[in-house]
């Protein structure tokens, strides 16, 4: 791979009187952010609390696509589903567009009935070319124990030899995304 910066900038807000002017506020504050940049990004990436609220809407409010990152069970069916109808929400509210391309799959275990549910109604949702799965792989863990991304890990010297085929798919499976990225943007 070739050599990338990665830029992680913290900000806060301070907290106006009510939620519209929370939510507007943070939206404004994102969006001038993202428009001050003098550096010409391929991709930002907004990461988002999981949860509803004025921080998450902002995120959705100033971002032009969203990937949503999910464990395939039914909790988390069930927590998209309200998230549309927030989306749709902020989408009237606000007059923008909020474009869903598609869904991660995180921990995804190698079987099981209700995850193949799960996996089955992320397909129907997104689309079949719309949704990445993630296995669930100790290799992340353990790239994390040793302190660098699963790209610079190396499996022998961490002491997990047993850790490189799992490297290797998971690269793979990152892979993936960056090329669903890719032919999101070209469209």
């Amino acid at each position: 791979m070739g050599s990338t910066t990665l830029f992680l900038p913290i900000c806060g807000i301070s907290l106006p009187r009510s939620l519209c002017t929370l939510i507007g506020e943070a939206f404004k504050s994102l969006k001038i952010a993202l428009n001050r940049s003098d550096i010409d990004y391929d991709y930002v990436l907004i990461d988002s609390p999981p949860n509803l609220g004025p921080l998450a809407d902002a995120a959705l409010l100033a971002a032009e696509n969203v990937l949503f990152p999910s464990e395939p069970n039914v909790i988390a069916q069930e927590s998209l589903k309200i998230l549309f109808d927030e989306v749709e929400t902020l989408e009237d509210q606000f007059e923008v567009k909020i474009r869903a391309i598609g869904a991660i799959l995180n921990q995804v275990p190698a079987q099981g009935s209700i995850a193949e549910d799960m996996q089955d109604w992320f397909t129907e949702t997104f689309g079949e070319d719309r949704v990445l799965s993630i296995p669930d792989r100790d290799a992340i863990e353990h790239a994390i124990e040793y302190e660098t991304s699963i790209y610079a890990y190396d499996p022998d010297d961490a002491g997990y030899p047993w850790d490189s085929d799992p490297v290797n798919e998971l690269r793979d499976c990152y892979l993936s995304i960056a090329e669903l990225l890719e032919e999101i943007n070209n469209e």
